[in-house]
């Protein structure tokens, strides 16, 4: 694909190496130190009035099934200054299939990968200020849009989060169930979609240009024989033939010669893009 069809299609195009899955030649990122600086504001937090800076992992904690009024258990992750009663961003980070589980005794399964993997490493700066909660899917299958649905509006009721900027990211079978959630409620809840390696072709055919009233910045390895890249080039490359031009950002990164796991460089960001900065952008 040329660069002017990247452009055209509002697109990042990445090289990568076949045998990493990591990119061999990234494009700049597309959220400067600028924004991210303007969006993340000062990360000295006053102590005495909400949660101190310190290691991530000794903010998350798990929520097991029964524990709340959730219907799923889930990793609780609280933002330093948390509970000085301002209000703060939410991150919902749906797992990929094989971290499904009881919710309870299974619930460490969630930290396998993605922003819960990062933040129990202590890789999850102080300087992001989202509440980050990631459910846990029971059963097989990939999550519903009612269940990610219900756990949002669990969320934003239960905690002291902004109700303009409810962000969702999922990988895999949870990207596939944010894009069916999405087909489903569009423009109900979230200001900004992040879903890698899913399948939105379903909420293509259902929604069509309309999708574009919701952000989305969708990743996808082009050799993943688990989820065809089509999953998101489909959605994408449709939101950019629209007449209109979506209200809000329609991205999509292809990693060239990556596979199924196109997630673990696009939360660590070792791929070079700010996807964090990049959710902070948006509002309702």
């Amino acid at each position: 694909m040329t660069a002017a069809l990247c452009a055209w299609f509002l697109m990042a195009c990445d090289g990568a190496d076949a045998s990493t899955g990591h990119d061999a030649d990234a494009n700049t990122p597309l959220v400067d130190a600028a924004i991210d600086a303007e969006v993340l504001g000062d990360s000295a937090t006053d102590a005495s009035s909400g949660l101190p800076p310190g290691p991530s992992s000794a903010r998350q904690v798990p929520r097991p099934l029964g524990t709340t009024s959730a219907a799923n258990g889930y990793y609780e992750y609280l933002p330093p200054g948390y509970g000085n009663g301002d209000s703060f961003p939410l991150l919902v980070f749906w797992h990929g299939l094989l971290e499904g589980g009881n919710g309870t005794t299974e619930l460490s399964r969630v930290l396998g990968h993605g922003p819960p993997q990062l933040i129990a490493n202590d890789q999850w700066p102080d300087a992001r200020p989202f509440v980050v909660l990631s459910p846990q899917h029971g059963g097989g299958g990939c999550p519903t849009a009612n269940e990610i649905h219900a756990f949002i509006a669990y969320a934003a009721s239960a905690y002291q989060v902004d109700p303009q900027r409810l962000y969702l990211t999922g990988l895999s079978c949870g990207a596939i169930g944010s894009w069916d959630y999405l087909s489903t409620y569009l423009d109900e809840q979230i200001a900004a979609m992040v879903p890698v390696c899913g399948n939105g072709q379903g909420a293509w055919s259902n929604r069509g240009c309309d999708l574009g009233r919701v952000a989305i910045w969708a990743f996808h390895g082009d050799v993943d024989d688990i989820v065809p890249v089509a999953g998101s080039t489909t959605p994408l490359y449709g939101l950019a033939g629209c007449a209109s031009p979506p209200r809000k950002d329609a991205l999509l990164t292809l990693y060239q010669g990556v596979g199924h796991n196109s997630w673990t460089q696009t939360y660590d960001l070792s791929a070079g893009h700010d996807i964090y900065a990049w959710l902070l952008t948006h509002h309702k």
